[in-house]
C-alpha cells in the first residue's frame, strides 16, 4: 500500500523561538564576532596552501579541506550566543532550506515548543526520526538536511518510499543566565515519539520504523513510552561523554581527545567547554543517565532488545569522539543486543557524512565508506517485515 500523504500546511513567513534571550549578541559583541569572521579568509588560504602536506589534510579533497576548517574555525572562535547568532534558528534553517528545494514546509508542533520538521512531503508508513546535534546549544545545522534527503531519494529510487521528520528542540537562550534546558533532551525525544503523528503510527505497526539518536537510553528510562518498539537506532559519532572520561571514569580522559584534538572538525577544548554548560542544568543524579550515558549503569541498558531491533554506531577514525564512541559499543550496547554493529571511518572526523554536504550535494571521493553504509543500514531495517 502506498503511504499516505499528507496536504500540509505551510508557514508563509519562519517562526521565530520565542526566546528573548536566544541569540542575544550586543552591539560590542557583534562587532567582535565580525572581526573573527573577517580572519576565517586567511585561516582557509593557508590551510589549504597547506593541505597536501598535513596529515588532517591530505587525504580530502579541497572542498573538504575548506568545509571542515571553516566549521572548526567558527565552533572553535565563536561563543554560544554567536553561534545562534551566525546560524539562525532551526525552523527558519529548515523553511529556507525547502523553499530552495522547492519542497513544502510541513511543521508540527510538539508540546513546549519542540517541533518535528519534515523533510519532502509527510509520510507516516514508514518513519525515520532525525534528532539533530549541537550540544543542546545551536539549531540543527543546514547541510545536515540534505543528506537525510539525499537518503530519501536514494531509497525511493529502490522502491522504499519514507518519510523523514526532524526533532527540532529550543537550545539554550543563554549560556550565561539560563543554567538548564528549557526540557531535558531525553524527555523531548519521548515528546516526538508521543506525537500524534509517531503515536498513531506505532499503534498501527508492532514495530516503530524510526532511526533515532540515542533512543535506546530514552526509551530505557523511567520516562518512555510505552508499547513503542523501534525497528532501528543509529548513533552517528556519538556524544555520549559530557567530560571526556570513558565507561571507567577513574581512568580519566579518554586518549583519543586529546591525541585527535588536530584532526577533528571540533576540539576537545569545545567538546569539554560545551559539556560543562550541559552539566551545569543537570537537576537529579538520575539526569546524568540520559545527558551522559557512557557513564550509566553495566545493565541500564538490559532490555535494549526489547524496544528496538537493531542498533548502528558509527564514529571517525580521527575524531576526538573516537575512543568513547568505541567505548560505548562494546560496553552498553553490544553486551545486550545482538542485532547491534559498529563502524569507524578511516580518517573520518566528527559526524563525517554531513561535511560532504557542506560543499556539495552528494557523497565526496572514495574515502567516504560511512554513507553507503548508513543508506544500506537503513534500507534493511525498512525491509524487514
Amino acid at each position: 500500500m502506498a503511504p499516505h500523504i499528507y496536504t500540509p500546511d505551510t508557514y508563509t513567513t519562519p517562526p521565530k523561538l520565542d526566546e528573548s534571550k536566544y541569540a542575544a549578541v550586543s552591539w560590542p559583541l557583534y562587532l567582535w564576532m565580525s572581526v573573527k569572521v573577517m580572519f576565517l579568509a586567511p585561516v582557509l588560504a593557508t590551510e589549504a596552501l597547506l593541505s597536501p602536506f598535513v596529515a588532517r589534510s591530505k587525504q580530502k579533497s579541497l572542498k573538504r579541506v575548506i568545509g571542515d576548517t571553516a566549521f572548526r574555525y567558527l565552533t572553535d572562535n565563536l561563543s554560544g550566543a554567536e553561534q545562534q547568532y551566525f546560524m539562525g534558528t532551526s525552523v527558519g534553517i529548515y523553511s529556507s532550506w525547502a523553499r530552495k528545494e522547492n519542497l513544502p514546509i510541513v511543521i508540527d508542533e510538539l508540546e513546549d515548543g519542540g517541533k518535528l520538521l519534515w523533510i519532502g512531503p509527510k509520510r507516516t508508513e514508514k518513519v525515520l526520526l532525525y534528532c539533530h546535534g549541537g550540544a543542546y546549544i545551536v539549531p540543527v545545522q543546514e547541510f545536515t538536511i540534505p543528506f537525510w534527503r539525499y537518503i530519501q531519494l536514494e531509497l525511493e529510487k529502490q522502491g522504499i518510499e519514507v518519510g523523514i521528520a526532524i526533532m527540532s528542540y529550543f537550545p539554550r537562550s543563554s549560556l550565561a543566565s539560563q543554567p538548564s534546558n528549557p526540557t531535558p533532551p531525553h524527555n523531548r525525544k519521548c515528546q516526538a515519539l508521543e506525537s500524534p503523528t509517531c503515536r498513531g503510527l506505532c499503534r498501527r505497526q508492532p514495530r516503530c520504523p524510526s532511526p533515532l539518536f540515542n533512543a535506546s537510553s530514552t526509551l530505557l528510562s523511567p520516562h518512555h513510552p510505552p508499547g513503542i518498539r523501534l525497528r532501528g537506532a543509529y548513533m552517528m559519532s556519538p556524544w555520549i561523554s559530557m567530560t571526556g572520561v570513558g565507561s571507567q571514569a577513574e581512568k580519566g580522559i579518554v586518549p583519543s581527545l586529546n591525541a585527535n584534538d588536530h584532526s577533528d572538525i571540533i576540539s576537545a577544548k569545545s567538546l569539554l567547554s560545551w559539556g560543562s554548560i550541559v552539566l551545569s542544568g543537570v537537576q537529579t543524579p538520575s539526569d546524568v543517565m540520559y545527558i551522559e550515558p557512557i557513564l550509566a549503569p553495566a545493565d541500564w541498558y538490559r532490555g535494549l532488545s526489547d524496544v528496538v531491533d537493531r542498533v548502528f554506531v558509527s564514529t571517525g577514525g580521527a575524531e576526538c569522539l573516537q575512543d568513547s564512541g568505541r567505548m560505548f559499543f562494546e560496553d552498553k550496547i553490544k553486551p545486550w543486543h545482538g542485532q547491534a554493529e559498529f563502524f569507524e571511518i578511516e580518517g573520518g572526523v566528527h559526524n563525517d557524512p554531513y561535511f560532504d554536504f557542506q560543499v556539495a550535494d552528494k557523497p565526496l571521493g572514495e574515502r567516504q565508506t560511512l554513507t553507503p553504509k548508513i543508506l544500506d543500514w537503513v534500507k534493511k531495517g525498512f525491509e524487514e517485515d
